[in-house]
């Protein structure tokens, strides 16, 4: 988390910080990433940087961390309706909404598929540590929401199913879509019905 002189710094010169890093984080995996060009892009001094951030990682994590409070705006509503819908209408509305997100924040999508394709980095494990057990849990309840409802057997293990769900709406879509291609609102259906049809019904003739 910045420290207190950052946020004590006037909004311009916080944005054209968290510009400069967003800048630095779409171009270059977390590794490759260079507080020099940041600090440069930024117009600040490197002595200036360590008095707002720890270090680049924590200025990464931060960065991080307003993605996901921004995507959560996109699929927050969704989660709220476990009452109002059934579990799988909840669930595909979650994921289009995600691909929404990454349709419209391009930017946040390149830092995010670089994490995702440098998941050998220590960096991945401690972001995934920081972040998964909130998304387990809220799949954890929809699934426990929808075996009280009828819809889910049972004897599913709710934990299990849970994280195989969030590891595969979370990185095979970003897999299977090019957000460059003018064909995105079409594929990307595609492949939220193809996902949904393997949730529902598995493999099993």
């Amino acid at each position: 988390m910045p420290k207190d002189t950052f946020f004590n710094l006037p909004e311009e010169k916080r944005e054209k910080i968290m510009e400069a890093a967003l800048s630095e984080f779409e171009t270059y995996a977390y590794d490759q990433a260079s507080v020099n060009r940041i600090v440069q892009n930024a117009d600040i001094s490197k002595g200036s940087f360590y008095q707002y951030f720890e270090d680049k990682k924590d200025l990464y994590k931060y960065l991080l961390n307003l993605i996901v409070q921004e995507k959560l705006k996109y699929i927050t509503p969704s989660m709220m309706k476990p009452f109002e819908h059934g579990f799988f209408e909840v669930i595909h509305d979650m994921n289009a909404m995600g691909l929404e997100f990454a349709k419209n924040n391009p930017r946040y999508l390149k830092i995010g598929n670089l994490l995702l394709k440098d998941n050998s980095s220590p960096i991945f494990a401690e972001v995934m540590q920081d972040n998964q057990a909130a998304a387990f849990q809220a799949y954890e309840m929809l699934l426990k929401r929808g075996i009280e409802s009828g819809e889910i057997r049972e004897d599913v293990d709710v934990k299990f199913v849970a994280r195989i769900m969030f590891k595969l709406s979370s990185e095979l879509l970003v897999d299977e879509l090019d957000y460059e291609s003018e064909q995105l609102p079409e594929t990307s259906i595609k492949v939220l019905d193809r996902f949904m049809n393997f949730i529902m019904y598995g493999i099993k003739k």
